[in-house]
């Protein structure tokens, strides 16, 4: 068995039972590079050279590095990692040689005005990706297998990601809308809905859609199931009327501070905070490598880490993502249609999982925080196996087969990939 995940900062690779971690060199870089300047401003500041010094250089004595692993995958080389991050206002793609003392990273691709997020890499080398334009909104793309270029998908205001082939080679994603006052400004996500790109006629429809639920990162087998993360729609708590009359003025100041980032996204391209909630952040950021020990945001929702290890603590290997969140198996009726499917719980307190499949038998890795587990999908003869601890683990990923009945009728998608035929 052979899989990767991310562990706070670090890069891990699991094979066989044997786990090496791997630091970021970007992030390495980049630290130190901050760290010099620090230094320099701190020598000039002791001189007589510049009056003002402390002026010019009162908000960058303070920056910090805020760092987010959003994905971390396998590629078709035995030897080579590819992982999508954020470092600040830079986020990029890398890959992570894995026997390479001297060389042991290669750039793919970076940007200052877009943010990379999660990645699928498949046997044909196609990778799949989620590239989020604004602070809401994130278009499914597609890779080049041989540069650093992409290609848009989708173009919508809503937040799509996590997208992966079906058993039929067209893509399947989850979306969330995005929900808009009067005057156009940002107020919430509709729950997240599970949708269908025709690669042939670029055309989307809706697989699964439950106001009451939030589908998230399906992934099929080559039989037609269908597997995901099933949370709640909407986390919010019952309302109090009193509470809601003393908290309008508050929400008054929001509003308007939500029209005021509106107006400078617009004009400025970027938030008006940087490092912000922006989209549905995957809860992995750290500033100067130190995690948020009470809250976190994944999944487009917020996390308060310590209540949720509170709550779980009486269950088995706990972690703190909430027991509500499921890893669900979707069983059509009809081949394709999910309406009125069959739905079969594997596991709960899902951050994120992958789907490994060996002689026809399907095993999904999942972690909840704390742990990785493996899941045979045997139905309701299901049992989980702790496979590793961790110590603040939000992303797992392996190498993707690609089932795809027209790539029997058309060989040539296996040689040329996706990113040529769009």
């Amino acid at each position: 068995m052979k899989f990767v995940f991310t562990d706070s900062e670090k890069l891990c690779l699991y094979n066989n039972g044997k786990i090496e971690k791997y630091d970021s060199d970007y992030v390495v870089r980049y630290r130190e590079s901050m760290l010099r300047a620090e230094k320099n401003r701190e020598w000039k500041k002791n001189t007589d050279l510049m009056m003002s010094d402390d002026f010019y250089f009162e908000g960058a004595r303070n920056e910090e590095v805020s760092v987010s692993l959003h994905s971390v995958s396998l590629t078709t080389e035995e030897n080579k990692l590819i992982y999508a991050f954020s470092v600040n206002e830079t986020s990029g793609l890398y890959y992570k040689f894995t026997d390479d003392e001297k060389k042991t990273e290669a750039h793919f691709l970076t940007s200052n005005e877009v943010r990379f997020l999660s990645l699928n890499v498949y046997d044909t080398g196609d990778i799949l990706g989620t590239v989020q334009t604004d602070s809401v909104r994130a278009n499914l793309a597609v890779f080049s297998k041989n540069d650093g270029d992409y290609k848009s998908l989708t173009d919508g205001d809503s937040f799509d990601e996590n997208p992966s082939f079906d058993e039929n080679g067209d893509l399947i994603f989850n979306s969330y809308g995005v929900g808009r006052d009067a005057n156009n400004v940002f107020l919430t996500y509709t729950p997240s809905e599970i949708l269908r790109l025709n690669l042939r006629s670029m055309e989307i429809e809706t697989v699964i859609s439950d106001e009451r639920f939030s589908y998230v990162k399906p992934v099929c087998d080559g039989a037609g199931n269908l597997y995901c993360i099933r949370k709640p729609g909407d986390d919010a708590q019952e309302g109090n009327i009193f509470l809601d009359i003393l908290l309008i003025p508050v929400r008054l100041v929001q509003a308007f501070i939500g029209l005021i980032s509106t107006f400078v996204m617009c004009f400025a391209g970027k938030p008006m905070i940087s490092g912000g909630r922006t989209g549905a952040n995957d809860g992995s950021m750290a500033k100067n490598g130190k995690k948020d020990p009470k809250k976190i945001f994944i999944n487009n929702n917020l996390i308060n880490v310590e209540k949720e290890l509170k709550k779980n603590k009486k269950s088995e290997d706990p972690g703190f993502i909430p027991r509500s969140w499921k890893l669900v198996k979707l069983t059509p009726q009809s081949a394709g249609n999910f309406k009125n499917c069959i739905e079969t719980e594997l596991a709960s307190g899902v951050a994120d999982f992958c789907l490994l499949t060996k002689d026809g038998t399907n095993t999904l890795l999942y972690t909840n925080g704390k742990h990785i587990f493996a899941v045979e999908d045997r139905g309701k003869e299901s049992k989980r196996k702790k496979l590793l601890d961790t110590d603040f683990c939000l992303k797992v990923g392996a190498l993707q087969t690609k089932y795809s009945v027209f790539e029997q009728a058309e060989p040539s998608d296996t040689e040329t990939g996706l990113f040529d035929k769009i």
